[in-house]
């Protein structure tokens, strides 16, 4: 049974703070005010009396969790450690001094609640000022997303000041916490406009519930911080002009591999943190957070050293400890200059305020004619699926199935597979996770799971990662583990890191003999379809063709389907780089190829329709264009809501169709 202390905060979405407190609490002991020390360091604490439920929601959760555990046994600790999203664990059992097993997420096992209550404190301070912040860059809808929100609350003329409703939610999310209570009403009674840096950087409240709505990046849990926000934005824009018109700033902090991965294959583009973004003057203070050796061994040291220039908005700010800190205002934007991996990595970041301009500029140049309200209401709407939706997703991966040398398999491993058979999904992957010790193999099954029935793919990454440095150490074939890790980057949009995958494993196969022909074949495709979502059209042709000419010597695309698939993908590129004769050559043999395969995807063909009409139109054939526009509604108005996504795009090529038609009937 889960239990929560607050019975307000039952709802799991109406949670304010950045990290969630999980207490699991098996032995239900009188604690006395051991919870309420915990609501003391963080408002949000959820309680578990049963360890599956309590797994459950921890593996369903998208929360950042630090875990408090009244058990210690190793397997149930390992299944937790596995979560993504969990963060730090301790464990409070006087009966255990040591767990066997590696536990980089695990901070220590404590006979007394006291000094656990101390170490947690002070991990909990230093996730705050190494980890919290959240970064898109400008690859990312959300990166855009930012820019255009930025320009809509700097365009307001004036807001509703809603102090008094923000007072009384803040009251009511709060209430059963007496200290939190204290500063709300200290901030009621208190609050100047010309004070808001000293609030928001200073005091729990509201800088705590602000930062947790900016992370959300959603409108109505940040509307209410509007007045608050552009109080803000006033005073570091008042600022501007008092700091040095140059200089370089500090940040440490701790990073995931992913994200440091991310930050080097976009060397040279702009990145913004997800709200504010703190840093320092004090260099060295910096690389003692960066380097924190007894916090999180698994993740990496990263220094960011950070040039601004006059045009860079930001204010100083004196913190609660007295030291003080620089803070960026909301989604300001960097150039990612360098990356340089080692002990102590560095990310050197430059302010682009005028790249970030003209960003924006180019994006509304681009949709000429739409307003930015109407632009940012587009990038609002509820999320499609992860997927690219231009072009076609590459092929699916076939696992080979790997020899199992294995003499016998274990007990775990068959009661997994009998959870599988009844449905039980979270209950199979917390049995194949308890399997010790864990393989390459069954990493990966974890990791298909993961993606496949739950759409998790950062566990879906983190295993197969795993797995992939596991087969290289041991000189196996890891040529689909790397294939599997390009595809789900490539569903996820980071396709950059996708490119990485697919390059290698390309590299890869060129150097084996036999030559493994499918995989080569599925790098291909997918390093054209990456190159065409960076616009890159030539590039995008050259991987096409080598794919088509592999074909065409091996037969790698062993059905029509397949080869209708890669004939849509030419269609596309030809079209874009304006050579419409051949474009129309290859697409209408790919319709013909996709008419008469049974298991033809609805979504390709409409986008293929729509590609030929819009080549029919630029050879001057507005009647076949209209014929090819009404095909593609045609099959739209069957299709479900959700995959409906292109047909106003359509509709709009369908109307431009029609006019061209009466413009030729009348001369």
């Amino acid at each position: 049974m889960a239990t929560n202390v607050d019975p307000s905060s039952t709802d799991l979405n109406s949670n304010r703070e950045c990290v969630t407190f999980i207490w699991l609490d098996v032995r239900q002991e009188p604690m006395g005010s051991f919870v309420g020390a915990l609501r003391s360091i963080n408002d949000c604490v959820r309680i578990y009396t049963d360890m599956s439920v309590c797994l459950n929601s921890i593996q369903s959760s998208h929360e950042t969790i630090f875990f408090i555990s009244s058990t210690s046994n190793a397997e149930f600790l390992a299944a937790i450690h596995q979560c993504e999203t969990v963060e730090a664990i301790f464990v409070l059992d006087p009966s255990t001094n040591t767990i066997r097993g590696d536990f980089p997420k695990l901070f220590g096992i404590f006979n007394q609640h006291e000094e656990l209550l101390r170490v947690l404190k002070e991990t909990f301070d230093t996730f705050e000022q190494t980890q919290l912040e959240r970064f898109s860059f400008e690859t990312d809808k959300t990166f855009l997303w930012w820019q255009l929100w930025k320009e809509i609350i700097t365009s307001k003329k004036s807001v509703p000041n809603n102090k008094n409703d923000l007072i009384e939610q803040a009251r009511n999310y709060y209430r059963g916490n007496p200290k939190r209570l204290r500063v709300v009403d200290e901030f009621d009674r208190l609050y100047k406009p010309y004070d808001s840096l000293q609030w928001c950087f200073r005091s729990q409240f509201p800088s705590n519930p602000l930062r947790q709505a900016l992370l959300s990046h959603e409108i109505e849990s940040i509307s209410p911080y509007y007045s608050l926000i552009i109080d803000v934005n006033r005073s570091i824009q008042q600022q501007q002009s008092k700091h040095a018109t140059h200089g370089q700033l500090f940040r440490g902090m701790k990073l995931s591999n992913e994200l440091l991965d991310l930050f080097e294959t976009h060397t040279g583009q702009l990145v913004c943190a997800n709200g504010f973004f703190m840093c320092s003057k004090a260099r060295n203070v910096e690389l003692q957070l960066a380097a924190s050796p007894g916090y999180r061994t698994d993740l990496a040291s990263v220094l960011f050293k950070i040039d601004y220039d006059a045009s860079a908005r930001f204010a100083e700010v004196q913190l609660e400890n007295g030291s003080m800190a620089t803070v960026f205002g909301i989604a300001t934007s960097f150039r990612v200059m360098y990356v340089s991996r080692g002990a102590m990595s560095i990310i050197k970041l430059k302010t682009a305020a005028d790249d970030e301009k003209r960003f924006l500029q180019d994006y509304k140049g681009k949709n000429n004619g739409m307003t930015v309200q109407m632009l940012f209401d587009e990038l609002t709407k509820p999320p499609t699926p992860p997927k690219p939706p231009t072009p076609p997703p590459p092929p699916k991966v076939e696992i080979r199935k790997e020899p199992d040398n294995s003499p016998k398999i274990s007990e775990e491993e068959l009661q997994a597979r009998k959870y599988l058979q009844e449905g039980n999904i979270d209950q199979a992957i917390m049995t194949y996770r308890r399997i010790q010790p864990i393989s390459a193999r069954i990493l990966k099954i974890i990791g298909k799971l993961a993606v496949d029935e739950k759409q998790d793919y950062h566990t879906g990454i983190e295993c197969y990662r795993q797995a992939f440095q596991m087969q290289q150490k041991k000189g196996e074939n890891a040529i689909d583990t790397l294939l599997q890790l390009g595809t789900w980057h490539y569903q996820r949009g980071h396709f950059d890191l996708a490119f990485k995958c697919y390059t290698r494993v390309l590299s890869l196969c060129e150097s084996t003999d036999p030559q493994d022909v499918n995989s080569m074949m599925t790098c291909l495709i997918g390093l054209a379809n990456t190159h065409q979502i960076r616009k890159q059209p030539t590039e995008a042709l050259d991987y096409a063709q080598k794919a088509w000419t592999l074909h065409e010597k091996s037969g790698a695309l062993e059905n029509e389907n397949s080869v209708a698939e890669i004939l849509v993908l030419l269609t596309n590129i030809h079209h874009e780089l304006g050579d419409d004769a051949q474009a129309l050559k290859l697409g209408t043999k790919a319709l013909t190829l996709r008419e008469f395969t049974s298991s033809s995807n609805q979504s390709m063909t409409v986008e293929l329709l729509n590609t030929l009409g819009l080549v029919e139109m630029n050879l001057g054939e507005s009647s076949q264009a209209r014929y090819y526009f009404e095909r593609a509604l045609k099959i739209y108005s069957h299709m479900e809501p959700s995959k409906q996504s292109g047909m106003a795009e359509v509709e709009k090529n369908l109307q431009r169709a029609l006019e061209m038609q009466q413009n030729v009937d009348k001369q």
